[in-house]
């Protein structure tokens, strides 16, 4: 499974799912970014696939399969 990190004007970040669904809406991109590496974490025990990770403006992408 693919998510994105998509960060708001209000710098709030959104976890959505590959096909645009809101997964989570968290306080900042660094805790989207924190919850994605322990979702991960928990779903595999090794991070080989985790985290295309892009500043602002770009989404940023984890694959969680």
């Amino acid at each position: 499974m693919t998510v994105y990190i998509k960060v708001w004007a209000d710098k709030t970040a959104s976890i959505l799912s590959e096909n645009g669904l809101v997964v989570w809406t968290l306080s900042s991109a660094a805790e989207a970014r924190q919850a994605c590496t322990d979702w991960h974490s928990i779903i595999h025990s090794s991070r080989d696939e985790l985290c295309d990770d892009q500043l602002e403006g770009e989404p940023l992408s984890y694959s969680l399969a």
